[in-house]
């Protein structure tokens, strides 16, 4: 089995054990450029859309929910499908992660929106950030 895979390559893996789901599931790692952004801690409350790719959202994770650790970012999940977002540790920029369990198109859907998500998210901190200095 070759492991010769790179961030942003679209994966077709099977689901992780222990996993509800059966069947394929579709992967795909983008990096967004957010110049001036590096330094902006996204939080749940900043999100302000209720839907993803056509799906309510059902929670919005900055901690991890075995150790309540901070992921650095935040995690936006619906019933199938979900991204996560936080800022690389070398570039200016944050990174997207998002899985589809419906397959490649509502994987777009997916992506497209988290950026959108991502994008409004930023610049809500930053209109706060203005408004208190």
């Amino acid at each position: 089995m070759s492991t010769n895979r790179t961030p942003g390559d679209r994966r077709n893996v099977p689901s992780p054990i222990g996993s509800k789901r059966r069947g394929t599931r579709f992967l795909k790692v983008v990096c967004e450029v957010s110049k001036g952004f590096l330094s902006t801690r996204l939080s749940a409350q900043q999100v302000r859309r209720a839907d993803l790719a056509g799906e309510k959202i059902q929670t919005i994770l900055t901690r991890a929910p075995g150790n309540g650790a901070p992921i650095g970012g935040l995690k936006v999940v619906a019933e199938s499908g979900w991204f996560a977002a936080r800022p690389s540790g070398t570039e200016n920029i944050y990174k997207i992660y998002a899985e589809s369990f419906r397959g490649e198109n509502h994987l777009h859907h997916i992506l497209e929106e988290g950026q959108t998500i991502v994008n409004e998210a930023l610049e809500a901190a930053t209109s706060q950030d203005k408004s208190t200095a």
